[in-house]
């Protein structure tokens, strides 16, 4: 209930009367979201089940209801859930662990990451889960600096009304945060193509 109210509340409400979240088998490893439903295993402590609870009924929001493609967009599904199931982890258990932002900036000083913007099959291992959802995450938050948080949220939650159940692209998302926010993100969208630090 907590996750529903939280993306709701920040992303745009939900639309449907029931989500449900089923045990699998311990054998499953971490969780797998479908719309109104999530699967995941058992988690090691009320906290960690809690946080993979949040962040797969996130999914409901950016690959179920936006329908966005993960396997040609990923960031817009994996990054932007993972910046909204930060924001709830903050909310509920302050500051997270700076390990992924480490794991990150290694593989950027040792120029072996890629950028945001690659289809899902031409990312390594390691970078997909470091690009697609770690700097993702952290690209929003830029953007959201360079926004205002005010602007931005009104602008996330346009993007929302707008695009439910259409499946948009990148350029989607561009031009509805330029015509909100009335600034020109050329500069900010280019960050997408580029390796290494935002």
């Amino acid at each position: 209930k907590d996750a529903v109210h939280h993306y709701s509340g920040l992303v745009g409400e939900y639309p449907y009367n029931v989500i449900s979240v089923v045990q699998g088998p311990e054998s499953f490893g971490g969780g797998m979201e479908y719309p109104t439903i999530t699967i995941l295993s058992p988690g090691e402590n009320a906290k960690d089940l809690d946080n993979t609870i949040a962040h797969e009924v996130g999914h409901n929001w950016f690959y179920g209801i936006l329908g966005s493609n993960e396997r040609t967009h990923p960031w817009m599904d994996e990054g932007l859930n993972s910046y909204y199931d930060t924001k709830y982890k903050k909310a509920r258990y302050g500051e997270k662990s700076k390990i992924e932002q480490l794991l990150f900036e290694t593989k950027a000083l040792s120029k072996t990451d890629q950028p945001i913007e690659k289809t899902k099959k031409k990312y390594s291992v390691n970078n997909y889960a470091l690009t697609a959802y770690y700097k993702t995450a952290a690209w929003m938050q830029y953007l959201e600096s360079q926004l205002g948080t005010e602007v931005f949220n009104k602008a996330m939650q346009e993007y929302y009304r707008q695009w439910q159940f259409k499946h948009p692209r990148p350029d989607d998302l561009k031009k509805v945060l330029e015509e909100v926010s009335g600034k020109d993100l050329d500069s900010v969208f280019s960050l997408l193509a580029q390796k290494g630090k935002l």
